[in-house]
């Protein structure tokens, strides 16, 4: 008798913060978030029964979330940004209301709407409640017909068919997360964007040769080649495109949603030494070394180039306390630790994959 073979289970991590448990949860969860942005809003007397629990799942270069906590602001302004790096776009459900400013877009969600953000721009969103679920995108893997629309900011009404079939969509793939392999879940995770595509009055055109899946073959194809050799001066685009097989016209085509060539490969190095700086134990490897290893000649130009990207020292980066690639079991107990800077380092280490 042939058994089963078990999934191979994507990594997850599960957290839950309470003050009736630790005096100093909504200090540990602000602490944690730090990363990604800025948690305001949360008086005193909210603070003595602040409560912050949440259970993310990463699938492929995406992330999708589960997240219920007190009323806060979230804000993410030009220099959370620069610090983190991310280059996402983040889809949002929360079950209760939202409003907020997104680089100058008003943002007026009712509970149940669906949220696109650009984690590259500016945000400020106040809720009552959090009980939503995120899902952060690489912006290469994100549809360019809902880039072109002006993304940060749309919203998808939850008293819309559109919004409710999304937003249906997106919390049962969080009931279920845990029992889904890499494939399953990025699976799902397209299946939103192919549900909003509709309702958001983009017309697919009914052609094998999609443009999307035409540029992100051709992303794939060059950053595999790139991976297997850092790019050095002998690499330009005319000799990529030639070494994949596709017209310099097509490469660039393929990249230009993402800044273009040279800045995707320079950011994507960046992204591939950050998380390796995340990752080591001490002092060990150097930052040289991790500098050499991701393309830059010497600890000059890999400090500079961080420094810009970044704002801040490869020198500076304090490593992870837990493995980018932990897992945690259906039955083990959440952590006593809000997680953020964990999610931060997945989408660091997607951005480098």
């Amino acid at each position: 008798m042939n058994l089963p073979v078990p999934k191979e289970r994507p990594p997850s991590v599960s957290w839950a913060v309470s003050s009736d448990r630790q005096p100093d949860a909504f200090e540990i969860y602000r602490d944690s978030f730090t990363q990604l942005g800025e948690v305001r809003d949360v008086a005193h007397h909210g603070r003595a029964g602040f409560a912050s629990q949440t259970r993310a799942h990463l699938f492929g270069p995406s992330i999708i979330a589960r997240a219920r906590s007190s009323g806060q602001t979230l804000a993410r302004e030009a220099e959370h940004i620069r610090r983190s790096g991310i280059d996402h776009v983040s889809v949002i459900v929360n079950l209760t209301g939202t409003t907020g400013d997104c680089d100058g877009r008003t943002l007026q969600a009712e509970a149940g709407s669906v949220q696109f953000r650009d984690l590259s721009r500016p945000s400020v969103a106040s809720m009552s409640g959090i009980d939503m679920v995120t899902v952060m995108i690489p912006r290469t893997a994100v549809p360019g017909w809902l880039l072109s629309r002006g993304i940060h900011g749309l919203v998808l009404p939850g008293s819309s068919a559109g919004g409710r079939l999304v937003a249906s969509h997106l919390l049962t793939l969080t009931d279920v997360a845990g029992e889904l392999s890499e494939a399953e879940g990025s699976a799902g995770i397209e299946a939103a964007f192919v549900i909003a595509e509709r309702f958001l009055g983009h017309q697919r055109s009914v052609t094998p040769g999609h443009a999307d899946a035409i540029h992100r073959t051709i992303r794939e194809r060059a950053m595999a080649l790139l991976d297997a050799r850092p790019p050095d001066g002998k690499w330009s685009a005319a000799t990529v495109a030639v070494a994949i097989g596709v017209s310099r016209t097509s490469l660039y085509r393929a990249f230009e949603n993402t800044g273009g060539v040279r800045t995707y490969v320079l950011r994507r190095r960046l992204a591939r030494a950050y998380a390796a700086l995340r990752g080591r134990r001490g002092l060990s490897p150097s930052v040289e070394l991790i500098g050499q290893r991701n393309g830059f000649p010497d600890r000059r130009s890999f400090v500079q180039a961080f420094r810009t990207q970044f704002g801040l020292s490869p020198d500076d980066v304090a490593p992870s306390e837990t493995r980018l690639d932990a897992t945690v079991a259906e039955t083990e107990a959440p952590t006593a630790r809000a997680m953020h800077d964990v999610l931060t380092d997945w989408i660091r280490t997607g951005e480098a994959a």
